[in-house]
């Protein structure tokens, strides 16, 4: 039975204190995200008890209300009916969720860190996902039809995928300094500079170059990803220092001179190479945990990535996962494990669709089933279900658990970024075997361990 929406938005504007009580609202993928004059006049306990309300969140001064697949009819009412203010679209990464309330120790850094690597990364990794699955296109066309390569349609196509990851460190500086909140045109420069055609020309040649005297390492920083973000950190510093300390008659020249003039240098002697040696040895952790685990470390991944998406960590691994498919050519890793997770939690909520008599769980459940499947969003099924009824999310484990090991036995390889779902099959080419084992050992698993564990849909309205 669906939600009736009406009912639910008109409940939930009720309980939040009413129109007058709203400054803007905007959302995210299972968020409906209000920003409240006042918080204490929000009903916060009887809002977690409307049909159709998976959770409730406040943080980074949004009161958020979880409505997963409700999410876009709610958020389309609200704002006709009301009149509301509305705000541009966030990202899903849930930042707010990370370390709330702390101001220092580990978990407020790792917060921090996480916190800049998705506001960075999240936005070009969507161009990422086209051009990756538009390489899939263009290979599976030449596969099947080889002379296809030499039509210049097919050559400007195969352009167009390959620019995205060619000119990563481009997008990266624009995100990070986006980030940072400097002027976009300087990190820009710098990773510009690393790409430059002369410069990329003196690569693997006998004429050494240096910097006042200082060695320049001469390596292809394209598809690399912490040379930019090093450079974009270093940039945003020096715009803030000289336009700070140059006087205002006198900025609008020499700060952009000084900004390019100092940061240039340090970026090419210092801090480009050093971002290469850190992505290196971040990809060799990877592989060599690879090699010593015979591949059973992608179940492990897999079996934690719901704690994982709940903690809202899932954005640190974007980092590691772009490094090891740009320095390897594949991710035999992190993409397999993201995408039998998120099978995993539609097999769980599938296995609840089997077992339950509640007609209406069992269309939540094979709904947030679908997402998580088709369209790669495990949140509904995370927060709508699984967690809700606890043992099926035992059974997200089993699954994870048992379909990554299988991946990683069997040698599953992504050799481009796609989206987290089962549609991003093909984008482990002369692997795909492997992927679809791995896919049906993750959801017999969780079906079957969801259906013989069971759960408990008492306290779930009918």
């Amino acid at each position: 039975m669906a939600v009736n929406v009406k009912e639910l938005s008109d409940s939930i504007m009720k309980l939040i204190g009413e129109k007058d009580n709203v400054h803007s609202v905007t959302h995210c993928v299972t968020r409906l995200r209000f920003i409240l004059k006042d918080v204490e006049k929000a009903d916060t306990e009887e809002i977690k008890k409307i049909d159709g309300v998976l959770g409730v969140v406040f943080g980074s001064g949004q009161y958020q209300i979880v409505l997963g697949p409700n999410l876009f009819p709610v958020f389309e009412y609200v704002v006709k009916e009301y009149g509301l203010e509305t705000d541009d679209e966030v990202e899903e990464y849930h930042k707010e969720d990370v370390a709330p309330g702390k101001t220092s120790g580990f978990g407020y850094y790792l917060g921090k860190v996480i916190q800049f690597l998705s506001a960075t990364l999240t936005p070009f990794i969507t161009v990422l996902y086209g051009a990756g699955m538009l390489k899939v296109a263009l290979g599976l066309s030449a596969y099947f039809w080889p002379d296809v390569t030499g039509n210049t349609t097919y050559m400007m196509f195969n352009f167009m995928s390959n620019v995205p990851f060619y000119f990563m460190p481009v997008f990266i500086a624009y995100g990070a300094s986006r980030t940072l909140k400097s002027n976009p045109a300087f990190a820009m420069a710098m990773a510009l500079m690393l790409l430059y055609p002369n410069f990329v020309q003196l690569i693997g040649g006998d004429q050494a170059v240096t910097i006042f005297g200082l060695p320049v390492t001469l390596v292809s920083y394209s598809n690399t990803l912490l040379p930019a973000i090093l450079s974009a950190l270093l940039a945003a510093r020096l715009e803030k220092f000289f336009y700070k300390v140059i006087p205002g008659v006198l900025r609008s020249v020499f700060a952009p001179l000084f900004t390019l003039a100092a940061a240039m240098p340090i970026v090419m002697v210092v801090l480009a190479p050093l971002g290469t040696i850190a992505g290196n040895y971040i990809v060799s952790i990877f592989v060599g945990i690879y090699d010593v685990t015979g591949g059973v470390a992608i179940g492990l991944l897999a079996a934690v990535w719901p704690f994982i998406v709940m903690g809202g960590m899932n954005m640190l691994f974007v980092a590691p996962m772009t490094e090891l498919l740009a320095n390897t050519g594949y991710d035999n890793f992190f993409r397999p494990a993201w995408i039998l997770h998120n099978i995993a939690e539609g097999g769980a909520c599938t296995g609840v669709a089997i077992r339950t008599k509640n007609k209406k769980l069992r269309s939540e459940a094979i709904s947030a089933a679908i997402g998580a499947i088709v369209s790669g969003v495990s949140e509904p099924a995370i927060y709508g279900i699984n967690l809700r009824l606890k043992k099926p999310l035992y059974a997200v484990v089993a699954g994870g658990l048992a379909g990554g090991a299988a991946a990683g036995i069997m040698g599953a390889k992504a050799y481009t970024l796609g989206y987290s779902s089962i549609l991003a099959i093909p984008i482990f080419m002369d692997t795909m075997l492997a992927i679809i084992i791995a896919i049906g050992v993750t959801f017999a698993v969780s079906v079957a361990a969801t259906v013989v564990m069971g759960f408990d849909d008492s306290a779930i309205a009918q």
